[in-house]
């Protein structure tokens, strides 16, 4: 990976994370924190099960408006990284998601 990638990516990665910060900080987040509790306790075999796993994997939580989008992630196996953010977007804009 050349400076230009490893830049690119560090300014994706903080984006990513301001942007989160940002919509909890100025949310209500404890609805939003129970639900993925209640997500945890379903069935192993069930996608609300996966969305909670991978939520936690990448040590994130619903946020409000992005559940859909949570579930795609899931769904089209993207990662819930800065990275497959932009692979995301790309998908949605291209199935004309704005």
């Amino acid at each position: 990976m050349n400076l230009f990638q490893k830049i690119t990516r560090s300014i994706i990665k903080i984006s990513f994370g301001t942007s989160v910060s940002i919509i909890e900080y100025f949310s209500k987040m404890d609805k939003y924190h129970q639900q993925v509790d209640k997500l945890r306790k379903l069935e192993s075999v069930t996608l609300g099960k996966e969305i909670a796993k991978c939520l936690d994997k990448y040590k994130l939580t619903l946020v409000p408006k992005y559940e859909s989008h949570d579930l795609k992630h899931v769904l089209l196996d993207y990662k819930m990284t800065a990275e497959d953010e932009i692979r995301m977007q790309a998908f949605m804009i291209g199935n004309g998601n704005y």
